[in-house]
């Protein structure tokens, strides 16, 4: 038996499709234009891993190089393929030892002390790293001002990264000691109070010291000269006088105190204040 359809039965079903299509639309106004982006992410990714790739073949090819000049061409293309990916904002303690060494290798000093220093700043405890950084050091003249001895284990050290509650608690714990000892030291003279007394008074005045400077400014204020053979000035033009017979050379550490168009003062590991021209030398910080 055949069943004729009603006419509200019609009407439904119109209204069904009706609605239907118009959620099909919008499905496809919504999902088509982010496919571009999507593709786009996923090619720039792809992209970095070749570079990335590339990089770590042309580094490995230029260990095995004999040739003096077609190694330092394959490790200076080693360090411009992990400089590439670091310019896409990846960060990370390998990849910027790894641009140290190919840096190095290019016979690039400056630049690999800049990447030893940027990630150390991610993981002050990166012993590679901070070998490295070591080794450059040393290759630099011996007239060249540079951290101290006790460097390879306090050089590398940012109090900037210590937490503020945690400075706070250590220069409070100090002065505690402190007052301590010299109370104990006036009651019972004898004995080594007051030594621990001064111990304790140089610990509180380091944390202090450190308290009392703006949050992140030790960090920004350590540079590195990039440039080859910089001439120290005694002031901020090419007329003053030079402040060091020699120039620097691309690898010395500095600390910025001052910049003034195309100069910066710089001050030297051996507290020595020059001017230097403001494009020889990059802050640790991007």
């Amino acid at each position: 038996m055949i069943h004729a359809h009603s006419p509200n039965m019609r009407a439904h079903a119109a209204r069904f499709f009706c609605r239907t299509g118009v959620l099909f639309a919008l499905m496809v106004l919504l999902v088509i234009p982010s496919a571009p982006a999507r593709t786009q992410e996923t090619g720039d990714s792809l992209n970095r891993i070749a570079r990335l790739e590339s990089a770590i073949s042309d580094y490995t090819e230029a260990l095995s190089e004999r040739d003096r000049d077609s190694r330092l061409a394959g490790f200076a293309r080693a360090e411009r393929g992990f400089a590439s990916v670091t310019e896409d904002g990846l960060d990370s303690v390998s990849l910027w030892t790894n641009l140290g060494n190919a840096a190095f290798q290019a016979g690039h000093a400056g630049h690999a002390v800049l990447a030893y220093h940027r990630a150390l700043r991610l993981d002050p405890d990166a012993s590679t790293a901070r070998q490295n950084l070591g080794t450059v050091r040393s290759s630099l003249p011996n007239w060249v001002p540079r951290p101290g001895a006790t460097d390879g284990l306090l050089g590398t050290f940012d109090p900037s990264r210590v937490p503020r509650a945690t400075q706070i608690l250590a220069s409070s714990v100090a002065f505690f000691a402190m007052a301590l000892f010299v109370a104990v030291s006036v009651r019972h003279r004898k004995g080594a109070w007051r030594g621990l007394a001064l111990l304790a008074g140089g610990a509180w005045a380091v944390t202090a010291f450190t308290l009392s400077a703006p949050e992140d400014e030790a960090r920004r204020a350590l540079a590195i000269i990039t440039a080859e053979e910089v001439p120290a000035r005694s002031a901020d033009s090419s007329l003053s006088t030079l402040a060091l017979p020699e120039p620097l050379p691309a690898g010395v550490e500095v600390t910025l105190l001052d910049v003034r168009e195309d100069w910066t003062r710089v001050r030297l590991a051996n507290g020595r204040d020059v001017w230097i021209r403001s494009a020889s030398v990059t802050s640790v910080d991007r």
